[in-house]
């Protein structure tokens, strides 16, 4: 019979591994495949927005709901294996992790449905809510939300931190895990200084930076939750005897696994 620790170690791998999907898929690959296929103009208005609209560059926002899911899970992986001390941060942690879900879900649901359906029928009426709500507008409401959203993640991993602390490569990926909450912490704050600052070179070193720090982060999950589930099944195998048959050396087995 597997243990709730057996079972939140496979959801946290499975998140981990959702959240390196997403990272890539959102980042890097679904940005070249937009910028080959159907480039967005560099924002002057609502209308030209509209006009050189295709829904081929809503595709990285749909992997960015894979992203979160991987968020999501880690994150309530995490809390699930914290202990008693370390319960009030992992429970603040789930609370930042609820409302960074409900920013960058609403944010999301924008860029592939609200916004597209108002640039495919689009009428004059339409250009605010697509100036405020489109992150191709690089002075966007969404922005904002996008980065806030990301910052109250950054101090959901940053709480979840001391959860990681048993192995070298847990300990790496907790390190990783601040460095998240700094670094996410540090993109909010800028931005209230100069919103569109993530259009400068500045800002697309950093969103690079952070592809690479979240896909490291992920790598580092996916290693740590697998070595405590391949721990967990190593103590639940019972011992057999020398002497045992392979019959009832398999039925050990399969009691062993579940």
């Amino acid at each position: 019979m597997q243990t709730n620790e057996y079972v939140a170690d496979r959801f946290g791998a499975a998140g981990a591994t959702l959240m390196a999907v997403g990272i890539v898929l959102s980042g890097p690959i679904g940005l070249a495949v937009v910028t080959v296929t159907h480039p967005a103009a560099p924002w002057t208005s609502a209308e030209a927005y509209a006009h050189q609209f295709h829904w081929a560059q809503t595709l990285p926002f749909y992997a960015g709901f894979v992203l979160l899911a991987g968020c999501i899970m880690v994150i309530a992986a995490l809390f699930a294996v914290s202990n008693d001390a370390q319960r009030p941060r992992a429970g603040a942690a789930l609370v930042a992790t609820a409302a960074f879900t409900g920013l960058i879900a609403f944010n999301y649901v924008c860029q592939t449905t609200f916004v597209p359906a108002l640039a495919r029928a689009y009428e004059p009426m339409f250009a605010p809510a697509i100036s405020t709500l489109s992150l191709q507008n690089p002075k966007s409401l969404a922005w904002a939300i996008e980065m806030w959203g990301y910052g109250l993640f950054g101090i959901a991993t940053w709480l979840m931190a001391p959860v990681l602390d048993r192995t070298p490569v847990e300990r790496a990926a907790s390190r990783l895990m601040i460095a998240n909450g700094v670094m996410s912490l540090v993109g909010g704050f800028v931005t209230t200084i100069r919103l569109d600052w993530v259009t400068t070179t500045a800002g697309m070193v950093s969103y690079g930076l952070w592809n690479v720090l979240m896909l490291a982060l992920a790598a580092l999950l996916v290693a740590t939750f697998s070595a405590r589930k391949a721990s967990l099944s190593h103590d639940r195998t019972p011992p057999v005897s020398a002497h045992t048959s392979p019959i009832d050396h398999a039925r050990h087995e399969i009691r062993a696994n579940g």
